[in-house]
């Protein structure tokens, strides 16, 4: 999850911003839980095969620990900008003994 929200805070611009969005997101991951869990009861009164209910319970489940683990994510910061790489100098060719300007 940490991954996701350094990615996120890279398009996004400010900590209180990036932790907006992050609260926004969590909120909505919730909303999409109660759909699945809609959906799961949905497929239990219909007695739509087995899977399709136990499937549902881990997508439920699921949707809400990223939720919750949003929660607890903090927009990482900022990191400095890469550092450009020395390169070593240049060094002047030597021409072999058989050639003569």
């Amino acid at each position: 999850m940490h991954d996701f929200a350094r990615v996120l805070a890279d398009q996004i611009p400010g900590a209180e911003q990036q932790g907006a969005v992050l609260q926004q997101l969590a909120e909505q991951l919730r909303n999409a839980a109660e759909i699945l869990e809609w959906a799961r009861n949905h497929a239990y009164w219909r007695q739509l095969p087995g899977p399709t209910w136990e499937w549902l319970r881990d997508a439920t489940d699921r949707t809400r620990d990223l939720a919750d683990g949003l929660d607890t994510a903090e927009p990482p910061a900022r990191a400095a900008p890469p550092q450009p790489v020395p390169h070593p100098a240049a060094t002047t060719p030597v021409p072999s003994a058989g050639h003569r300007r």
